[in-house]
């Protein structure tokens, strides 16, 4: 992909070279996350080249910064925690560094090989129901009313058994519930949303304007979910979120990966009028897979529930070159 379509022509023709991917690799059409994942990085590092030769952010060249702070919530703060009591302190131990904003899977198991065991076979064994419920209410009592909850399903339930859930938190002041059941089906996300009032939330396993396009169309989400690293680039999520707007729907991307995702995610928001909050794992570092590819996280400087947006041109982040060279393509390292 990178040394048929990009190397050796002008950096500066994003869109010239994002449609020439598109259009010539094949498996981008309808495309899953490996082919949308690679076309991102190529366009979110045209953008950054461009940006830096400029002297400009990547959110001056999309439009414009739109927002002087973006709000921001944790995610993976829960990782270890099994029962009710665990999940409180951990939340507490988080709203204490500073968050305003908690996202975690009430429907997760301990388990020594994955850390967390998400459901099979689309069910949930009755003897645990009682034990996802109690979960959040343990950690709304924790953390108080003032702080955004947010429960990410995994999509692993049928919708039955998420509306029986749903009933008993409805109470409990949820901003929303993600990924209720399979994204695959639309149908039954639709059903859930219009069965429950907790906002529902998805669209981190949707790739391109399409794949929103049918999600926006069946009414099927209150709030959409484009990851900027899988779903086609900076300007896909532009796009997307341009369709959402005219949906009245919030964006409120999805965002696990390194820094550089989070960088990247933040000039997307920076620009986008319909953007809701900012996902972010404060201790993503300590994965054992972890990489540092950037020389300083943007993420060191949230405050308050809140990042501040980076001046600096391009992505506003420098590569950490040293920790990258054993990973570099081969033509790079010529």
């Amino acid at each position: 992909m990178v040394d048929r379509y990009v190397l050796g022509r002008d950096p500066a023709r994003i869109g010239a070279i994002w449609n020439d991917i598109y259009d010539l690799s094949f498996w981008t059409r309808n495309g899953g996350a490996i082919s949308y994942s690679a076309l991102s990085a190529i366009e979110q590092a045209l953008w950054d080249i461009k940006g830096k030769v400029l002297g400009a952010p990547v959110y001056d060249l999309l439009g414009g910064q739109m927002w002087e702070q973006l709000p921001v919530y944790a995610n993976g703060w829960w990782v270890g925690c099994d029962t009710p009591d665990e999940i409180a302190r951990a939340g507490a131990a988080t709203i204490a560094r500073g968050y305003t904003g908690l996202k975690f899977y009430p429907l997760g198991l301990a388990d020594p090989v994955t850390v967390v065991r998400h459901p099979t076979r689309r069910r949930l064994d009755a003897r645990y129901l009682p034990l996802v419920c109690d979960r959040v209410v343990a950690l709304r009592d924790a953390v108080g009313p003032g702080v955004e909850i947010m429960l990410d399903f995994g999509g692993g339930l049928t919708t039955d058994q998420v509306l029986r859930i749903c009933r008993r938190i409805e109470h409990l002041d949820v901003l929303f519930v993600e990924e209720p059941v399979d994204p695959s089906s639309v149908d039954a996300l639709a059903k859930v949303t219009r069965s429950t009032p907790i906002a529902i939330a998805a669209g981190e396993r949707c790739y391109g304007r399409p794949q929103f396009h049918r999600l926006l169309q069946s009414d099927a989400v209150d709030i959409i979910q484009p990851d900027i690293c899988n779903t086609g680039g900076l300007m896909e999520a532009r796009a997307i979120a341009a369709m959402a707007e005219v949906h009245n729907i919030r964006v409120a991307p999805h965002n696990y990966g390194s820094d550089l995702a989070t960088a990247v995610t933040i000039q997307f928001a920076a620009c986008t009028p319909n953007f809701m909050v900012l996902e972010y794992f404060p201790d993503f570092a300590k994965e054992p897979s972890y990489l540092p590819v950037l020389v300083r996280s943007p993420a060191v400087r949230q405050q308050d529930g809140h990042m501040p947006i980076p001046s600096e041109p391009g992505l506003g982040v420098v590569l950490n070159h040293a920790a990258l060279q054993p990973h570099l393509y081969a033509v790079c390292k010529a």
